[in-house]
């Protein structure tokens, strides 16, 4: 697999800090790859965002991306292949109107307006709010308003795009409809997916999940050896997630296969026990 992101060694502690926020971390992140960064507060996960996006400077160590290793000449460079999807739509929002505020990355850019209109409209079909984009962006549900935050990013037509704890906020409707729209994205576009979250729920659609602890990477595994880990995340302020206990429970009264089911699976061995009875 080809790499996009390439992170070696890396460093970085606070001012006036007594321990580093991210220490010696290494990690490699792949071409049209969902990767979930998980921790609790204070574990390096929005620090390593900021490292990535050039927003603070690394002590030591090295992040490539696409092949370039970030520096001060470059850095605006590398930004333009990335876009983030904050945790607060609201914070996003500069337009009086939803197809302002999705054309304003493209005005920093330069781009001339007939490419524009062209570029917002075809990012609000994406995301199918194309029948909004006349409507002020405060009017919305919060769903509606995270969709015109990603057609925002998506109209910059960046290679990554950074998820940063930005279904938090959403009821689990809202959430899945999100999730489930990114995950469409990625296969239609192409795109590098890297979401990062303290809830351990939100990773089903990852294909890795990196869990973060002290700034050091403490697992890396695909999500299904995560799960399986059941208790121990909790060593790592994470919560065990809702089909791990609920499997647990059911391994006391039935037979079930050994390790992590996905919820489909497991719901396949109750029907399976169900119909033999």
């Amino acid at each position: 697999m080809e790499k996009i992101i390439s992170i070696k060694n890396l460093n970085y502690t606070y001012p006036e800090a007594k321990t580093p926020a991210i220490n010696d971390l290494s990690l490699d992140i792949y071409k049209n790859e969902w990767l979930s960064i998980v921790g609790k507060n204070g574990s390096g996960k929005s620090t390593l965002t900021k490292l990535i996006d050039g927003l603070i400077e690394a002590s030591s160590g090295t992040i490539a991306v696409d092949g370039q290793e970030i520096n001060e000449d470059n850095i605006w460079d590398a930004r333009k292949k990335i876009g983030i999807i904050f945790q607060n739509p609201d914070h996003q929002f500069v337009g009086a109107t939803v197809e302002d505020d999705v054309a304003f990355g493209l005005e920093n850019q330069g781009m001339p307006r007939e490419q524009m209109i062209i570029a917002v409209d075809h990012a609000l079909e994406l995301v199918k709010m194309s029948e909004f984009k006349k409507r002020d962006p405060q009017s919305l549900s919060g769903g509606q308003k995270q969709r015109v935050a990603i057609a925002g990013v998506l109209a910059t037509r960046p290679q990554i795009i950074i998820m940063d704890e930005s279904t938090s906020m959403l009821d689990p409707d809202g959430r899945k409809t999100v999730l489930n729209l990114v995950e469409q994205l990625r296969e239609q576009q192409d795109l590098t997916i890297i979401s990062i979250t303290h809830d351990i729920e939100e990773t089903e659609l990852s294909q890795r999940i990196v869990v973060l602890n002290d700034g050091q990477i403490v697992k890396d595994g695909k999500p299904e050896e995560i799960y399986d880990l059941g208790p121990e995340l909790t060593n790592y302020g994470l919560e065990e997630p809702f089909s791990s206990k609920l499997m647990s429970t059911l391994r006391e009264s039935v037979k079930l296969p050994e390790g992590y089911l996905s919820g489909r699976e497991l719901k396949e061995q109750l029907w399976k026990l169900h119909s033999n009875m």
